[in-house]
């Protein structure tokens, strides 16, 4: 299934182009973020820590994307949810007209691996789309009766905690393609800018509320686990 122009607009009047900077920044800041952690911390920094880096680097970027959103830098709403399947949680990103989470792909157009939890949401929300034929009804007043577009934060960082891409997509709800998609850095370059310098070496204060955050978490999983 293609891109769908009316898909597209819809994606982009949620998570519009004045928001890719700050968005840029926050992501950037949360990467960077995790990565002071594991440096700074012994109990991280081992093989066995090594094993959820990743992990702890979604931490970060879900933890900074909240904050900017509740300082009102950002105009979307946030909230830390457990997710319909398993003991893990996500960032529920809420805009006009559209949910999001965000998940890591390994290029700009991948998708990310498969999870139970985002399958059923994105067949949840988008499902007309799967039986939509032109004879039955326009794909504009279709799109209109979606009540909440589901889309997806995609981002990859390297090891330096760098982010190689950033973009919203809205997934069909049956195949691994898009629908809608948006790739953020791109669009900033595009407009002459560039993301806000961030510095590798986060506040300390920031690193010990992160370091925190992440080990409520692992306390909370652990109390599941054993109930």
């Amino acid at each position: 299934m293609p891109i769908i122009p009316e898909i597209q607009e819809r994606l982009r009047l949620a998570f519009p182009p004045s928001c890719d900077l700050l968005l840029s920044r926050a992501v950037q800041e949360g990467s960077f973020l995790a990565g002071h952690l594991f440096e700074g911390e012994s109990f991280l920094n081992n093989v066995i820590g090594r094993d959820i880096r990743g992990h702890v680097r979604r931490v970060g970027i879900a933890y900074q994307i909240d904050l900017y959103c509740n300082r009102g830098d950002l105009p979307f709403v946030t909230a830390m949810k457990p997710m319909p399947k398993g003991n893990w949680h996500w960032l529920e990103i809420t805009a006009t007209g559209a949910i999001g989470h965000v998940v890591r792909t390994d290029d700009v157009d991948g998708f990310p691996d498969e999870a139970e939890s985002r399958q059923d949401k994105r067949l949840s929300i988008q499902p007309d789309l799967l039986s939509w034929s032109e004879k039955d009804k326009d794909i504009n007043k279709l799109v209109h009766e979606i009540p909440k577009l589901y889309a997806w934060l995609t981002f990859r960082a390297a090891h330096d905690g760098k982010l190689s891409h950033l973009c919203w997509g809205a997934p069909a709800p049956d195949t691994d393609t898009w629908i809608g998609h948006i790739n953020v850095l791109e669009e900033v370059a595009k407009r002459g800018a560039e993301v806000p310098a961030v510095t590798k070496v986060p506040d300390p204060k920031e690193v010990l509320r992160l370091k925190d955050h992440v080990a409520q978490a692992l306390e909370e999983d652990a109390k599941k686990k054993g109930a």
